[in-house]
């Protein structure tokens, strides 16, 4: 099969599309291959391509080499094959998904995926569309549901901030909590403004503004703010919590201390750094801290997806690259341009 391929971490040069990659098999019962039908990028396969989670994904595959390693996390397409526990789905299937970043990859003609990280498509999008949302999707879900627990019930007349919400994460996160009857109040940069409006964020805010911080005080405190930045944004947000709401970020240190310091002393490292956070924010502020890491969430998938079906949550798409371009699609991620998600159309269509 086809597969945009790395032989070894590095810049832009080091993508391969090789012609003649080895297609996956299934490997434990629980897993499927899927015809990719069409995929996305996110900033995930840049910063990977680029050495991030280099130790993590060395320890996953050193039994079969971790190179040449096949990039790409979100999928549409349909089954062509599954594990004898599979239940939930079926051959024939079509499906979207994520896979994991130290397993075959989904940039390619095929890729393997685990049933708990796949779900039925929706029925109302293409799979160039649907494509674009897995990953953004299991990560907000992580954020919003799992740490800040919110939810379709409990978040009506909430306030939330989202630091960052014309990324791909944060227009899912922008929708997701207006879908729930929440307050949003956003950051993105001045181009990206009629975006926000058109997904009827109640407030925006340009980051570049000297005033911008100010801005986001004078609205009072939030129940939860959603960091999809990082950087100096968390000291300056960390005091615009509300007693018992909650600070969760996305841009966590773990996989970069991993790196650095190996996995068990990277993984301690961070441990420590969180509980130190987490306990001066219960302590002082009594408000919760906290990060989120997006993992493959197939129930996460399958309840956005009426949401969907229903027009309350769209897909947003910058741009979309024929599969023999998908190195033209990385360059264009890199620079920087994309407002939505960039899409590899791999139906050969």
């Amino acid at each position: 099969m086809s597969a945009l391929q790395i032989p070894k971490f590095g810049s832009n040069q080091v993508l391969q599309l090789n012609k003649n990659a080895t297609i996956p098999v299934i490997k434990r019962p629980d897993q499927l291959i899927v015809k990719v039908l069409a995929t996305s990028l996110n900033p995930m396969d840049i910063q990977i391509r680029n050495g991030y989670s280099a130790k993590f994904i060395q320890r996953m595959t050193h039994k079969e080499g971790t190179f040449p390693l096949t990039l790409g996390r979100d999928f549409s397409g349909q089954v062509v094959e599954i594990g004898s526990s599979v239940r939930r789905l079926q051959v024939g299937d079509k499906v979207w998904g994520t896979c994991q970043p130290f397993g075959p990859g989904s940039h390619a003609e095929y890729t393997a995926a685990l049933q708990h990280e796949v779900a039925s498509k929706p029925n109302s999008l293409s799979h160039i569309q649907a494509s674009s949302l897995p990953h953004v999707t299991v990560t907000t879900y992580a954020a919003l549901a799992n740490r800040a627990g919110l939810n379709a019930t409990n978040t009506m007349g909430k306030r939330v901030l989202i630091l960052g919400g014309s990324g791909g994460v944060g227009t899912i996160a922008v929708q997701l909590i207006k879908c729930w009857g929440g307050t949003v109040v956003t950051t993105c940069s001045n181009d990206a403004v009629e975006l926000m409006k058109s997904l009827n964020a109640d407030k925006i805010i340009d980051y570049h503004s000297e005033d911008a911080w100010n801005e986001m005080k004078e609205h009072g405190l939030y129940d939860a703010i959603f960091d999809t930045v990082g950087g100096k944004n968390e000291k300056h947000a960390l005091p615009l919590v509300n007693s018992k709401g909650t600070y969760v970020s996305i841009q966590t240190p773990i996989v970069k201390k991993m790196d650095k310091r190996g996995i068990a002393a990277g993984a301690a490292i961070s441990g420590v750094e969180f509980v130190k956070n987490a306990l001066f924010q219960n302590l002082k502020r009594d408000s919760c801290y906290s990060w989120a890491i997006g993992f493959g969430n197939g129930l996460a998938l399958e309840d956005v997806t009426s949401l969907i079906d229903n027009g309350k949550i769209k897909p947003i798409i910058k741009r979309v690259f024929n599969f023999n371009e998908v190195q033209d699609a990385y360059e264009y991620l890199e620079s920087g341009h994309a407002r939505g998600k960039i899409v590899i159309d791999q139906s050969g269509d």
